[in-house]
């Protein structure tokens, strides 16, 4: 069979582009899971749209839920060729029925398990409707992804294009606006390490992206892992947690493996949404030390803000403001608190009356919307502080003393490079953002 993988991106001309690309795993690992009788073609929407003329027996389509529209687009048009379509990932694992309205056969669960047998039930005719993984995949001895498969790019980009590299999955915090815990497992599961490494010596670029969702939750793990990638000499982000600034070791361990910078996920300063996102909550380390000891160790530090939770109050955008510019920090992630389908949070706000929408993600919504009533402050007091606060966090003034929070020294040519072309993209691309109408103002209870 002519077999394609598919990663929707949406293909609106209204669309708020991300700055930060990089070549991801799920697929082309898929791809090495394959049968070697068939023929596969993966399309990375981000980089190049699908050209849906092409001659195909089965196509999958990986499916988040901020993408979950354009997945369906892309599933209806195929299907109505004849084509068979699968869909599988975290939307598709929460909501198998609504995905099954636009899919031949939906993965429940995380599909290397399952996958040969979907191929082999494609081929003969006989696909089943659900394929439920029966148990946690043991990523422990996988084959290398087949990154040849993906399409050449066009080297456009404000930072060279990272190729994706997953030493670990699952996650062990319980965080209500967080579904990993119940699609990818709270058990956190590490590769060997001398597997990692072999997929990096056969990785032909100086730079990665660790994918995990939580890189170095198992420090005996992390730190062999990196004293093994020294001699390696390349250049790596990742997602993390702040609590690796704990550990002055690890940080040593990940600048000499060749650490650029870190996505960190800070969710709030307010020391009582702290309380209730676990992930933070017994933090041996204030946000201001962690800081610190990134930006000693070279660390570019893009952070993850989150607002509207019930514990917050209008003043945590002037407190969050105070800490990213005294803090320094690089790059600021900015967004309103999603309700994502399957997770306890969504349950939560729908038993409550408090959603707009039971169904956004199907609607077409610009990104940033509010999909429902806040309690520590009112909608209202809600977007016009994220509004405000974007502004003001990407300001030429707020830009140029980020910048200085890191010793010059420290700082690599390409490191400036990133930190000025990310932040104005960024900058862009959330003012561009504030110009859309809020889809359920007529909602907001004052």
């Amino acid at each position: 069979m002519k077999i394609k993988l598919i990663a929707p991106h949406e293909q609106r001309e209204d669309t708020i582009s991300n700055p930060f690309r990089i070549q991801r795993v799920n697929l082309p690992l898929l791809a090495a899971l394959t049968p070697p009788d068939h023929t596969i073609t993966i399309v990375e929407e981000a980089f190049a749209p699908d050209d849906m003329d092409q001659d195909v027996d089965l196509v999958g389509i990986t499916v988040l839920t901020e993408l979950a529209l354009r997945a369906y687009q892309i599933g209806d048009a195929y299907r109505r060729r004849g084509v068979k379509v699968v869909m599988g990932g975290i939307h598709p694992t929460v909501l198998p029925e609504e995905a099954l309205a636009h899919a031949d056969a939906v993965v429940v669960g995380e599909a290397e398990g399952v996958w040969s047998q979907i191929v082999s039930d494609a081929a003969s005719g006989q696909m089943q409707k659900i394929y439920r993984a029966g148990k946690m995949t043991d990523i422990k001895g996988l084959p290398k992804p087949l990154r040849e498969l993906f399409p050449k790019t066009n080297g456009k980009g404000y930072i060279p294009i990272p190729i994706g590299v997953e030493t670990s999955r699952g996650c062990p915090y319980d965080c209500e606006f967080c579904c990993i815990g119940q699609t990818l497992g709270n058990q956190y599961r590490v590769r060997p390490v001398q597997e990692v490494i072999a997929e990096v010596e056969a990785i032909d670029s100086p730079y990665l992206f660790f994918v995990d969702d939580a890189l170095g939750l198992n420090r005996n793990m992390a730190k062999k892992l990196f004293t093994e990638m020294i001699p390696l000499r390349r250049r790596w982000l990742a997602q993390g947690t702040v609590s690796l600034a704990e550990d002055p070791e690890l940080l040593s361990l990940m600048q000499r493996a060749g650490c650029l910078g870190l996505l960190i996920g800070f969710e709030s300063v307010q020391k009582e949404t702290q309380n209730e996102v676990k992930k933070i909550k017994n933090l041996k380390i204030d946000f201001y030390e962690a800081m610190h000891r990134f930006h000693g160790e070279g660390f570019g530090i893009l952070g993850s803000f989150v607002f509207g939770f019930d514990y917050e109050n209008r003043h945590v955008f002037e407190q969050t403001l105070e800490f990213i510019i005294k803090g320094r920090m690089d790059i600021v992630q900015l967004r309103i608190l999603t309700p994502y389908p399957g997770t306890r949070l969504y349950k939560r706000l729908l038993s409550e009356g408090r959603l707009f929408s039971q169904d956004w993600w199907l609607r077409g919504y610009p990104a940033d919307s509010l999909y429902f009533q806040p309690k520590g402050m009112t909608a209202d007091e809600l977007i016009n502080g994220f509004a405000s606060f974007n502004r003001q966090a990407y300001s030429p003034s707020a830009l140029f003393k980020r910048f200085l929070g890191m010793n010059p020294v420290k700082r690599t040519l390409l490191g400036c490079q990133a930190y000025v072309a990310v932040n104005l993209a960024t900058r862009k691309r959330y003012f561009k953002g504030l110009k859309n109408s809020q889809p359920f103002a007529g909602s907001f209870r004052v």
